[in-house]
């Protein structure tokens, strides 16, 4: 229970004193500390501290009095106390009119009542309320435990928490989605709304302030082992004990250490789905035939239909730093909000193909996403871009600072060619990456050539002889200067011509002929053979695309 200043008042020690100003908040202001204090006041004075005082300085100085008054009240002290007698007989009547306009409670105290007697007596009072509280918090999260342990909800807990506490409840998940709410939380509901949007980015949830001037609520962070889960809102305007306001120190002790272990729970087996489903995406990509068979038998019990035709939409995350700079505060590191970003962007774009009613496989890897979108308009480009429209205007109010940059692969497939669309939306990606500014959207229409490198790269015999051969280039431009590699490709894209080449490479014509024959001597192959030009230059391609064609 909070100690009021009405309760301040009733003391034996202090009978005798009278309320002078502010006499409607004495049932409101709570004292949470107490001091003596004398002019100046500068930052010595707590907030809902009650300050006793002699005004010594201020005796026969009315601007004074008022001015000592007013710092008093401007930092957040609950009450003044003035002891009078000595060195003031009376409160000016502009000092009381002052008071009384804010609101602020002044007590006239009789010089006999010594300070040291009052800041004992209330001194105790607070340690008694403190430890009845403790109490009360102790058996709140008893209660919480044994519901827990029997498999209750969230929901059930928000109604024993506003049984016990008399205030509206409402739990919400990291992402915004309400968990738990107690019952009679309709205004509370109301009054977050706005607030909701600004939740869901992770900002701290101090900027939610401005959404309730008037301090309706507190806000109370739900996190476990560095991992923020949710957030706990309490409407605290209707409770007549402010036991909430001046005591979250065991609400988070008594109370949030037992709501985390429900979103632990659900945390843990969201990410066990999420991981499942990321694994299933993954093996659909790079899987050989058998594991592509069982695939397509594990699918519908993870809910995946593979029956249906699909194109391969890859996004590329970028702008983390700087997005990261806008919530740091409320995680422990890079890494933890890194985690949680792609989880509510994951999350997002989930939600879009439920509600669009479109099939819809999604994956995590190498720090891109890979979305598998049913495709059932005849355009399937502009389906791609009405999609990543919807998923941008969903994602850019809680991230507004990232950046997504997409691939677009324009091949309707079916079960089990699910790694030709993603290759499409790949090399897509890629190109874009290469000629466009992030935030760009590149769908490669033809892209024949380049799946058909990504077949023979996976001929054992293929990477072979292309090892052979570009691998002894390689080695001597490693041991030596000439770069004999890049003087092929220019030659190549020259189609031969000596003079073309020898200019882009800013070489002497002599130069330029001898490097030629040292890829000859190199390779064991003739430039003016029309065949092994042919393969040096598809041995090169295939080099130059292993990493990029290969999962």
């Amino acid at each position: 229970m909070p100690f009021l200043i009405k309760d301040f008042l009733n003391l034996d020690i202090v009978k005798g004193a009278t309320i002078r100003t502010g006499k409607e908040a004495i049932s409101r202001n709570s004292i949470e500390s107490i001091s003596v204090i004398e002019l100046p006041v500068e930052d010595f004075v707590h907030k809902n501290e009650l300050v006793l005082t002699t005004c010594i300085g201020c005796e026969d100085d009315e601007y004074t009095f008022l001015n000592f008054v007013r710092d008093v009240y401007n930092s957040q002290a609950t009450g003044m106390v003035i002891s009078i007698g000595r060195y003031v007989k009376s409160i000016p009547e502009s000092v009381m009119e002052y008071a009384d306009s804010i609101n602020f409670p002044i007590i006239e105290m009789p010089w006999e009542i010594r300070f040291a007697g009052v800041i004992e007596t209330v001194l105790s009072e607070l340690h008694n309320r403190r430890h009845s509280n403790v109490k009360i918090f102790e058996s709140i999260q008893r209660k919480l435990l044994s519901l827990y342990l029997a498999g209750a909800t969230l929901f059930d807990a928000a109604n024993l928490i506003y049984t016990e506490l008399g205030s509206q409840v409402i739990m919400v998940n990291s992402l915004g989605t309400i968990k738990g709410a107690s019952q009679y939380s309709k205004e509370l509901h109301k009054l977050l709304e706005a607030p909701l949007s600004v939740l869901l980015s992770g900002r701290d949830p101090r900027l939610l302030k401005k959404y309730d001037p008037k301090g309706k609520y507190r806000v109370y962070k739900i996190s476990s082992r560095n991992m923020v889960y949710g957030y706990l809102y309490l409407k605290t305007d209707n409770i007549d004990r402010d036991i909430i306001n001046n005591d979250k120190v065991l609400i988070s002790r008594y109370i949030i250490s037992i709501l985390s272990l429900w979103f632990e729970r659900e945390q843990t087996i969201y990410e066990t789905e999420m991981h499942h489903k990321d694994k299933f995406v993954w093996n659909l990509i790079q899987g050989d035939e058998s594991q592509l068979r069982e695939s397509y038998t594990q699918a519908p019990s993870i809910g995946y239909d593979l029956s249906k035709p699909y194109i391969c939409i890859i996004g590329q995350l970028s702008n983390l730093n700087n997005s990261y700079k806008l919530y740091r505060s409320n995680f422990s590191s890079y890494e933890e909000w890194e985690f949680n970003c792609v989880k509510s962007v994951k999350t997002q774009i989930i939600r879009i193909g439920q509600t669009m009613e479109h099939e819809l496989m999604l994956t995590y890897q190498k720090e891109r996403l890979i979305i598998f979108l049913e495709a059932i308009d005849s355009d399937l480009e502009k389906q791609a871009n009405d999609f990543i429209d919807i998923i941008e205007n969903s994602v850019k109010p809680l991230y507004p600072e990232l950046i997504l940059s997409w691939g677009i692969g324009i091949y309707k497939i079916e079960y089990p060619d699910f790694n030709k669309t993603y290759l499409d939306a790949k090399i897509s990606l890629e190109f874009g990456q290469n000629s466009k500014v992030p935030g760009f959207r590149y769908a490669y229409h033809n892209t024949s050539i380049y799946r058909l490198l990504s077949i023979l790269l996976k001929d054992k015999e293929t990477i072979s002889i292309v090892s052979d051969i570009i691998g002894r280039l390689v080695k001597h431009d490693d041991e030596g200067s000439l770069n004999l590699l890049n003087t092929f490709k220019a030659y190549a894209e020259n189609k031969g011509n000596v003079s073309k080449t020898a200019r882009q490479l800013h070489l002497h014509r002599q130069s330029l002929l001898y490097r030629l024959k040292r890829i000859e001597e190199i390779t064991q192959m003739s430039l003016d053979d029309g065949n092994d030009a042919f393969l040096l230059e598809l041995c090169i391609k295939l080099w130059d695309k292993k990493d990029d064609l290969t999962i």
